[in-house]
């Protein structure tokens, strides 16, 4: 021990030596190439702007909010670093030069940027069967998330990836045709927050952030 003490005595003498003997010294933080930053997390999708009605609004408002904090939750954080969540609506028409002086900012690496939405219910099939006083037809509905992500690298353009999930949801009877009304979203509030949860999940699951 005594030892190793000397040695760092030592080192420590010979580097303010060579400081004296050379005014362009400079100390240098060496930072590791396993620590990349944090990571941005980030609305442009405008759900104001859409021709909805004001109670489906409402809620794809939530969905958005939502899902940034399930990206915030489950994204795997950087080695060093955190996420960071911006609050603010980042208009898609400015976003590459606003979302990069906002990495600068918060000393980001990486920002994800929620680009589209989208959770509705998709018919697909109708079976027709034959009974003793005629036909009978179900319809057959899914419920599906389709969202747009962008992955940004400082001094990069973003990367799109379109991520749809659908899984079953119900059948109803169909009096006349091949087409039926589905679900109405709205009124299915809470499976729309579960299909968004399991897209971000299966985004996640495909990208890869710290290489």
């Amino acid at each position: 021990m005594k030892r190793r003490n000397l040695i760092i005595l030592f080192m420590l003498v010979w580097g303010f030596t060579l400081n004296a003997r050379d005014n362009s010294f400079e100390p240098r933080i060496l930072l590791s190439d396993s620590v990349p930053g944090n990571m941005l997390i980030i609305n442009s999708y405008d759900v104001m702007s859409l021709k909805f009605r004001k109670n489906k609004k409402q809620l794809f408002m939530e969905l958005v909010d939502s899902l940034k904090q399930i990206l915030y939750e489950a994204t795997p954080p950087p080695n060093g670093g955190k996420l960071v969540i911006i609050p603010e609506l980042i208009h898609d028409a400015d976003s590459d030069s606003i979302i990069q002086s906002l990495m600068f900012q918060h000393g980001a690496s990486k920002a994800i940027v929620i680009k589209k939405l989208d959770a509705f219910f998709n018919q697909t099939e109708v079976e027709v069967t034959k009974e003793a006083d005629g036909k009978s037809r179900t319809a057959y509905f899914d419920i599906c998330a389709n969202i747009t992500y962008c992955l940004y690298d400082m001094g990069t353009s973003c990367k799109d990836r379109e991520i749809t999930n659908c899984e079953f949801f119900t059948k109803r009877n169909v009096v006349s045709g091949l087409f039926s009304a589905g679900p109405d979203i709205v009124g299915k509030k809470k499976d729309a927050f579960k299909i968004v949860r399991k897209n971000a999940l299966s985004y996640l699951s495909q990208e890869t952030f710290w290489k």
